[in-house]
């Protein structure tokens, strides 16, 4: 039998112990199976961090073979199958990422074999492949429940102009009302100074700091690659990896 593994907050540990996993978001326990390719078993931690999630535990555990399980891409129709023929067709994915593996019964604490810690959420962010690319609001492309949907709606209906966008970066603290601001500044090359994108460097918030990143790689004045080279001291994986991926284009 396969290992498999299921990603959940460290804080679950005594429950799933005591109670084995029991069925959560859309009533299903999701998994993947166990790889020497961290990345791949891993790749919804990330996706989960935005969930709320803070210190992550890896769930290892096994199942039958022949036992009946969801498999698919995450934005497409997912079959049912057994699980060995599905882990047969992940294997043979070339693009193994964006898969979902999930079964609709709790895991029995029998079927656990162990519980890791999770040094750092690894994967993807916002969706596969969209590691330096802004989300698109679009209706086709927006996800109930996705990344800044809300705010993404709203600024596709009602959008600022560049005069409000630049009053609210230089006055705002709301790291939403900031993050509609830089979004609404970027899609041209800019010759003049970003200076006054500075005070945005201290926030915090993982999603405004790498859509600040994506504005400043479209500066050509020098202290765009200063504030670029400071957020790659980042403690934020996806900030510091952005960051240097941009300053490999400069």
């Amino acid at each position: 039998m396969a290992v498999l593994v299921h990603i959940t907050s460290i804080e679950n540990e005594a429950a799933i112990k005591r109670a084995g996993i029991k069925p959560g978001y859309r009533n299903v326990v999701f998994f993947m199976p166990h790889m020497k390719d961290c990345f791949i078993s891993h790749q919804w931690a990330r996706e989960l961090k935005r969930f709320g999630i803070k210190n992550f535990a890896a769930v290892d555990f096994k199942i039958p073979d022949d036992e009946e399980i969801w498999f698919g891409k995450y934005h497409l129709q997912h079959e049912k199958m057994e699980l060995n023929k599905a882990i047969s067709l992940f294997m043979n994915a070339e693009d193994k990422l964006g898969y979902e593996f999930f079964i609709d019964r709790k895991i029995e604490p029998r079927e656990i074999i162990k519980i890791r810690k999770i040094p750092k959420p690894m994967g993807w962010r916002y969706q596969p492949h969209a590691h330096g690319k802004k989300p698109c609001s679009c209706p086709r492309c927006l996800q109930a429940g996705g990344y800044k949907t809300k705010k993404l709606k709203e600024i596709e209906s009602e959008s600022i102009t560049k005069a409000e966008a630049m009053k609210i970066i230089a006055t705002s603290n709301d790291e939403d009302e900031l993050w509609e601001a830089v979004r609404r500044l970027q899609g041209k090359w800019k010759k003049g100074s970003p200076q006054i994108l500075e005070r945005i460097l201290s926030f915090n918030d993982e999603y405004l700091l790498c859509d600040l990143i994506e504005l400043l790689s479209e500066y050509r004045h020098p202290l765009a690659k200063e504030y670029l080279i400071r957020l790659t001291e980042s403690t934020c994986d996806d900030v510091s990896e952005l960051a240097y991926e941009k300053l490999k284009k400069k």
